[in-house]
């Protein structure tokens, strides 16, 4: 219909100029149409125009509009109807929202997922530790004395002489209940500190205790506490009762600061007997940047116990602790009043409060938390990719949990090339590194395709000159050696979004098979949403299951919310 409306006034243009000025008996042109053809016969095309817009407006039935959003509303009864997107378990079905975004799911060609609750199933279990530089939650081996994780048949902790201990607990490492038995002082000081950092609710309901957690993070460090004997009560707005070993101790609450996701930690600031104690836990990342020199030894230590959490796919937090002078703190309170009660620049000024107390940090140690992936991931992802859309996944977690993730649910597998990573902390650096990355993959695929690497089209975003002879590779190709991966830290993704260089990173991950940002903030993950719907033109969906996925599934032209833990 737009052709025609397009095409006719042209038709009745040349119609006028060659014969229409012999057929005027009947409309008053003179007043209106020059004299001259070309001239008249342009105002009549003009006119003709408008006319073919309103004559050719009821070629579209008005019925075709009726029939278009019913198709939509039953389709999206459909979607609400799939028994393969029905939970029994919480008894929630899938609930399409809208009718106007049903058309296009099968247009999608990037996928931007969050991993914790996405992926996984977001039900946290406390499985391994790690208290002053010791490892905990391994079963020795009788022959060679290491180390190993549990297995089959192994007996589990018995924990029954704790009134308050949950059956559902399991934990392999005997040697940790028997420390806190003995007295040891870091170990208690360790589940002192689960015990009373936290937000956590207690309800105690027909003799149980209810924990209600913001984040099944806190919950799960929470109930081990409870399960080795440091048991969380209940909390005022002024203190907080926990049970220590049978004994019950109520403690002062001077103050929370609170976690957020730029922050990446919370603390608590108790008093007991005038001790003033600072307790804090967050990503290693800043605890390690606030600690004391001091604790340099134990330092090492947790930072192997670390990465060995990670390469098994664990979420891992530190904990660290300081103690106050009462006099110190009492002026760093009146700064903190001054700070929240600012009418300007409120929360980066409480913020700067917060960093002040937070420094010189003594080092407990370290949790390692297991989340499992959810059931039919790993097809899942497969069929994805032999449909040709990409998966991005954009987590919080620390770089090697999330590439352990992205090896269990077979994002990344050993077929693929190679997998770069990105963890500069400078933009020359990580300049330096992409461009690292683009050079190595054309290498790669010069040997692929038989050119020179000098002929590939590699970037693939920008207007540019290549020989005669090369032979253009298109961004969503997949490498006949099985393709690419990227992996960005956060602190280099703050670089890579720079409007100077963020070209060549979505060069480089659009080349790429599969994409991991880890250590991601909320803010990041629209960002790298917004840059491919920009650059790409490509219809993406976003799908996460918290609050901190939100920007990100309203960056995208699809959003898909998940009703799981949070």
């Amino acid at each position: 219909m737009a052709f025609m409306r397009k095409e006719k006034p042209k038709g009745s243009g040349i119609w006028e100029t060659t014969t229409g000025q012999y057929f005027r008996a009947y409309l008053p042109w003179e007043s209106i149409v020059p004299n001259s053809p070309k001239g008249g016969a342009t105002v009549i095309a003009v006119f003709a125009f408008f006319s073919y817009v309103i004559v050719l407006n009821t070629v579209v039935p008005i019925s075709l509009y009726v029939s278009v959003e019913m198709i939509r509303f039953c389709h999206s009864l459909w979607i609400n109807w799939d028994d393969q997107m029905y939970d029994p378990i919480t008894d929630v079905a899938a609930k399409a929202r809208t009718t106007t975004l049903n058309e296009e799911l099968g247009q999608i060609q990037y996928i931007f997922s969050d991993k914790t609750g996405t992926l996984t199933q977001n039900i946290m279990t406390f499985d391994k530790c790690s208290i002053d530089g010791k490892l905990y939650g391994y079963v020795c081996d009788e022959t060679t004395g290491e180390p190993v994780a549990p297995s089959d048949g192994v007996v589990s902790v018995d924990f029954s002489g704790n009134a308050w201990y949950e059956e559902s607990f399991k934990f392999y490492d005997q040697t940790l209940l028997d420390e806190i038995r003995d007295g040891d002082r870091e170990v208690r000081e360790f589940f002192k500190l689960l015990a009373l950092c936290h937000t956590v609710m207690c309800d105690e309901k027909d003799g149980k205790l209810e924990y209600q957690a913001q984040s099944p993070d806190e919950a799960a460090l929470t109930s081990a506490a409870r399960n080795f004997g440091f048991v969380f009560r209940s909390r005022t707005p002024t203190s907080i009762t926990i049970e220590e070993l049978g004994a019950t101790e109520v403690y002062e609450l001077l103050a929370i600061l609170d976690f957020n996701n730029v922050r990446k930690r919370m603390s608590v600031i108790i008093r007991k007997n005038g001790k003033i104690m600072l307790y804090c836990k967050g990503a290693d990342s800043v605890i390690f940047e606030r600690m004391d020199a001091s604790c340099a030894q134990i330092k090492l230590n947790t930072v192997d116990h670390l990465n060995r959490f990670a390469g098994e796919g664990l979420r891992t937090l530190c904990l660290a602790k300081k103690e106050l002078d009462s006099h110190y703190y009492d002026q760093w309170k009146e700064r903190l009043h001054t700070a929240s009660t600012s009418m300007v620049d409120r929360e980066e000024k409480v913020d700067a409060v917060y960093e002040e107390i937070e420094q010189n940090l003594v080092l407990i140690g370290a949790t390692a938390i297991e989340d499992k992936l959810q059931d039919g991931v790993p097809q899942c992802i497969a069929n994805l990719a032999a449909a040709g859309i990409k998966l991005w996944v954009l987590t919080g977690d620390k770089q090697e949990t999330a590439i352990n993730i992205g090896y269990s649910c077979q994002l990344l597998t050993d077929d693929m090339v190679d997998t770069f990573t990105i963890e500069g902390w400078e933009y020359e650096e990580v300049e330096h590194e992409l461009q690292r990355c683009r050079e190595s993959m054309a290498n790669v695929m010069s040997r692929a395709y038989g050119t020179a690497s000098s002929d590939i089209n590699v970037v693939s975003f920008r207007d540019q000159t290549s020989s005669p002879n090369a032979r253009p590779v298109d961004a969503t190709e997949t490498d006949p050696f099985g393709g690419f991966a990227l992996v960005i830290n956060g602190h280099s993704l703050v670089h890579a979004l720079n409007p100077q260089m963020e070209l060549l990173f979505l060069d480089v991950a659009s080349l790429c098979d599969a994409v991991i940002c880890c250590r991601v903030t909320p803010l990041q993950k629209a960002l790298v949403v917004d840059l491919v719907k920009r650059h790409k033109k490509a219809v993406t969906l976003a799908i996460g299951d918290g609050a901190n996925d939100c920007s990100m599934i309203k960056a995208a032209h699809i959003g898909v919310g998940i009703s799981g833990q949070e």
